[in-house]
């Protein structure tokens, strides 16, 4: 039995437009449920009886309307079974939130010392206070010049601040800029989800109206040592999904290079 699914000669649309519609029909109806892998880009041109190009060209634009969570060695994932402009997050590894940060682009608005209240201390490294961190606080766009995801706090130890010229241009994420910089490696990440209300001054850089809450994603980056870097990430709670696919078997399904 055949299963290819073949050209439509009477459909005018490109190709890639075709498969695109068929892919996010499948997604719709629920036979790609969110946070399954959807059939490899070989899988699919076999289907499709379609270039390597144009299947990717149809992921890229499921993507686009985020649908799909699309990474190297992972494969396809689906994220939503509904086109939106909310953003979403997608990530089992260090390396796959690697990837998260360098598709994505971080400007950076302030960098200074400061002194660790108790509170923010607590949260920071879970100290009692006192101690000088430098605090590197920006917005993370989806693209230069595209939307804003969210507002960004990231504290890093004191010791760092003759690096800060090169953290404050570095485009990918700053845990990989002080891991290679402390030759020391990050053991574990801990992450917090809360939802709080957003400040007004991120707020305002975010377009957002005073009084919004926020989706906010405290991570610790820590070595055997210590706590290398807390991040702060302020999302707008109606814009913000965050997917998890938790496998009780510990298999991986990765998408063929």
């Amino acid at each position: 039995m055949d299963n290819r699914t073949p050209p439509n000669s009477l459909d005018e649309r490109p190709r890639y437009m075709q498969i695109q519609a068929v892919l996010e029909e499948r997604i719709t109806a629920g036979a790609y449920p969110v946070g399954t892998l959807i059939p490899t880009e070989i899988e699919l041109t076999q289907e499709f009886v379609a270039s390597r190009s144009t299947i990717r060209e149809a992921l890229r634009h499921l993507s686009n309307r985020g649908l799909v969570d699309r990474k190297q060695g992972i494969g396809t994932r689906v994220i939503s079974s509904g086109a939106g402009s909310r953003y979403q997050q997608a990530f089992t590894s260090l390396e796959e939130l690697f990837q998260v940060s360098s598709e994505t682009y971080f400007a950076v608005l302030s960098a200074e010392v400061i002194s660790l209240d108790p509170d923010l201390a607590l949260q920071v490294d879970g100290s009692s206070g006192g101690q000088e961190w430098i605090v590197v606080s920006g917005v993370r766009w989806t693209k230069e010049g595209g939307r804003p995801i969210c507002y960004v706090q990231s504290y890093i130890p004191k010791r760092f601040w003759p690096q800060i010229a090169e953290i404050k241009e570095y485009q990918g994420p700053f845990f990989a800029f002080l891991e290679q910089h402390s030759r020391t490696p990050i053991e574990e990440v801990v992450q917090e989800i809360r939802a709080v209300p957003m400040p007004p001054d991120f707020a305002r850089h975010l377009g957002l109206r005073p009084g919004s809450w926020s989706l906010q994603l405290l991570r610790r980056y820590i070595t055997s040592k210590e706590v290398l870097i807390t991040s702060f990430n302020w999302h707008p709670s109606s814009e913000m999904a965050y997917v998890m696919k938790i496998d009780r078997t510990g298999r991986s399904d990765r998408d063929a290079p």
